[in-house]
């Protein structure tokens, strides 16, 4: 049986056997702004990494539009103007939650905004949110976040 290695949010590995992945599509934002790049933690974190915004693209949703609806539903920002793609990969994942491994295929945007952010969470997947001056220090944000802050 072909398996393949999966990490969770917290870097946990978890090995998955390859046909019971599934395969999603994911959108995050690069938000800066003058208080510095706003990062949101998840509850499902363990290891108090902060991450960028974003999430799942649902069925027949496009890009775009799934990344709009993250933004608002995980920071309480709209979106304004026309996201700037900084990158997009595969990697293979682990959701904690459902217990899935998933082929996830992710992109990446920086964004323009208008609103004020929900610092407190939206009392759902998101506990808070902060601002972070560059350069952000390893320790506080996550692998694939501080690579992808790097390259803005």
């Amino acid at each position: 049986m072909n398996r393949v290695l999966c990490r969770d949010i917290n870097g946990k590995a978890h090995i998955v056997a390859k046909a019971d992945l599934v395969k999603r599509k994911s959108t995050y934002g690069v938000i800066e702004g003058k208080k510095g790049v706003l990062l949101v933690r998840d509850r499902t974190a363990t290891n108090d990494k902060w991450d960028l915004p974003g999430g799942g693209v649902d069925l027949g949703e496009k890009l775009l539009g799934a990344l709009k609806r993250e933004i608002k539903e995980e920071t309480g920002l709209d979106i304004i103007g026309k996201p700037t793609k900084v990158c997009d990969f595969t990697e293979y994942f682990y959701d904690v939650e459902s217990e899935t491994g998933w082929e996830s295929t992710r992109h990446f945007y920086k964004v323009e905004y208008e609103g004020d952010p929900a610092m407190d969470g939206n009392y759902d997947d998101i506990v808070d949110a902060r601002h972070f001056k560059k350069p952000i220090p390893d320790d506080k944000v996550a692998p694939v976040a501080h690579m992808i802050i790097s390259m803005t």
